[in-house]
C-alpha cells in the first residue's frame, strides 16, 4: 500500500489514470482475444478493450471541467453503437452473443471509475469480470450436469435465503425469550449453504475420483452418510475393507474442523477452546487414515448417495431440532446444571452435531461458559462417533468392524479423558 501511494505521489495523476485504464483494458481484452481466436469469431479483443477503458477514463476526466452530461451522452452513444453493431446483418460472421458487448460497457464504466480515483475498486472489478468470462466452458460443463432436482433445490434455497429470511421478525418470543424467528431462519440458511457446498463438491470433484477424496468431501455434508454407505460397501467388497474404513475415518476427521467453523460463525471466542481437543481428535483420525491408505485406486463404486442438496422438510426439521435443543440446553442447565447439558449433548449427538454446536456456541456468548460449552460440544461429537461405530458394526465387513472399532474407540476414549480433565 505504501509503495502504491508512492507511485501516486510521483506520477502525474492523468498519466497514472491512463496507465491503470490501459492495464484494466488489457486484462479483459486478453481474455476476449483468446476467446475470439478459439471460437474464430468476435468483435473486440486486446486492442479494443484498452481503447474503450481509456475512452471512459478520458470522458470522466472531462466531466470535471465541463458537464456530467458529456459522460452520460458518451455512454449512451457507446451503447447505441454496440446495439446497432450487434443487430447489423454484417456481423453474422462474428456471432450475436451479448457477453462481449456487456464486457465492453463494463470496461467503459471501469474507465470512469479510474477517473474518480477508484483505482483498487476498478482493478478488483476487472479481475472478477475476467474470472467470470474465462469460466464459460466450466460453467457450461457444470450446468449440463445439473439435474432438475438440483436446480429446483437451488431455487428453493434462493427463495428461503433472499425472499423469506429477510422478512422474518427479528424479535424474541416466549416466556424465556428463546424463540427468534429470524435467528432460527438464519441458522437454517447457514447450515443449508454449507451442505450445498459439500454436495456439489462431492458431485463435481469427488464422485468417482477415489474412495478417500470422495469421503473427505462427503464429510463436509454428513460423515454419518459416508459411514452408512462405506460400511455397506466394505461388506460387498471385502478386499477394499481397509480403504472403505479409511474413508469412514477421514470423513469423521472432517467433522471436527467443520464443527469448529460452525462454532466460530456464531461465537468467535469459543474456537480457542475447541482448537486443541478438535485438533488432537482430527490428528488421530488422519494418522489412522494414513496407516490404512497406501494406494487409493479409482473405483466405480466410490459415489456417495447424499440425497437432495436441499430438502425443504429436512431444512424445516433441522429448524425444529435446533429449537428443541435450544430449550433442552436452557432447561437442562436451569434444573440439572452441567450434568443436564451433557445429557442433552449425548442425546443430540445421536442425530445431529450441528444443532447442539450452534446452540452451545450461542449459550456461551457471555464469555462465562466457554470451557463448559466446548466440553459439551465434544461430548456430542463422542456420541456421534459412537453412532458411526454402531453403524459399522451392523453393516460393515469383519475387517472394517475391527479397524473402525480401534480408531473410533481411541477417539471416544481421548474425548472422554479430555472432558474429565477439564
Amino acid at each position: 500500500m505504501d509503495a502504491f501511494q508512492g507511485v501516486i505521489k510521483f506520477v502525474d495523476p492523468y498519466i497514472l489514470g491512463v496507465l491503470i485504464s490501459l492495464g484494466i483494458g488489457l486484462i479483459i481484452g486478453l481474455e476476449r482475444e483468446y476467446d475470439k481466436l478459439k471460437e474464430e469469431k468476435g468483435i473486440a479483443g486486446i486492442r479494443t478493450f484498452p481503447i474503450v477503458t481509456i475512452l471512459g477514463f478520458s470522458l470522466g476526466i472531462l466531466t470535471k471541467t465541463f458537464t456530467v452530461w458529456l459522460l452520460i451522452i458518451g455512454l449512451g452513444a457507446f451503447i447505441l453503437f454496440l446495439a446497432s453493431n450487434h443487430f447489423s446483418q454484417k456481423q453474422e460472421e462474428y456471432g450475436h452473443g451479448l457477453t462481449t458487448n456487456l464486457a465492453l460497457i463494463a470496461t467503459f464504466v471501469l474507465g470512469t471509475m479510474v477517473s474518480s480515483q477508484f483505482y483498487r475498486d476498478a482493478v478488483a472489478t476487472a479481475v472478477i469480470i475476467v474470472t467470470l468470462l474465462s469460466l464459460k466452458t466450466r460453467f457450461r460443463s457444470v450446468i449440463s450436469n445439473i439435474t432438475s432436482e438440483e436446480l429446483f433445490a437451488f431455487i428453493k434455497f434462493s427463495i428461503i435465503a433472499l425472499l423469506i429470511l429477510p422478512f422474518l421478525p427479528n424479535k424474541t418470543y416466549g416466556a424465556d425469550k428463546l424463540i427468534n424467528p429470524f435467528e432460527i431462519g438464519s441458522i437454517v440458511v447457514i447450515v443449508s449453504f454449507l451442505n450445498f457446498i459439500g454436495y456439489f463438491l462431492v458431485k463435481f470433484v469427488g464422485s468417482k475420483r477415489g474412495i478417500i477424496l470422495t469421503a473427505i468431501l462427503g464429510g463436509l455434508i454428513s460423515s454419518t452418510a459416508v459411514a452408512w454407505n462405506y460400511a455397506s460397501r466394505s461388506k460387498e467388497f471385502p478386499e477394499l475393507s481397509k480403504k472403505y474404513s479409511a474413508g469412514i475415518i477421514i470423513a469423521s476427521a472432517i467433522m471436527f474442523p467443520r464443527l469448529a467453523l460452525l462454532a466460530y460463525i456464531f461465537n468467535t471466542d469459543i474456537l480457542k477452546y475447541l482448537a486443541i481437543p478438535f485438533g488432537i481428535l482430527t490428528i488421530v483420525c488422519v494418522i489412522a487414515t494414513l496407516i490404512l491408505m497406501r494406494r487409493d485406486d479409482n473405483k466405480p463404486d466410490t459415489k456417495i448417495k447424499l440425497g437432495n442438496p436441499l430438502n425443504i422438510l429436512n431444512a424445516i426439521g433441522f429448524g425444529f431440532i435446533y429449537v428443541i435443543i435450544l430449550f433442552a440446553v436452557f432447561y437442562s442447565n436451569q434444573f440439572f446444571g452441567e450434568s443436564g447439558l451433557y445429557y442433552s449433548a449425548l442425546i443430540a449427538g445421536l442425530a445431529d452435531t450441528d444443532a447442539i454446536t450452534i446452540s452451545m456456541s450461542k449459550f456461551s456468548l457471555d464469555g462465562e461458559n466457554l470451557q463448559l460449552a466446548s466440553s459439551v460440544i465434544i461430548a456430542a461429537t463422542i456420541s456421534n462417533m459412537l453412532v458411526k461405530l454402531i453403524i459399522t458394526l451392523f453393516k460393515g465387513s469383519t475387517s472394517a468392524k475391527k479397524i473402525i472399532g480401534c480408531a473410533f474407540g481411541s477417539v471416544i476414549l481421548i474425548g472422554i479423558i479430555y472432558i474429565l480433565l477439564n
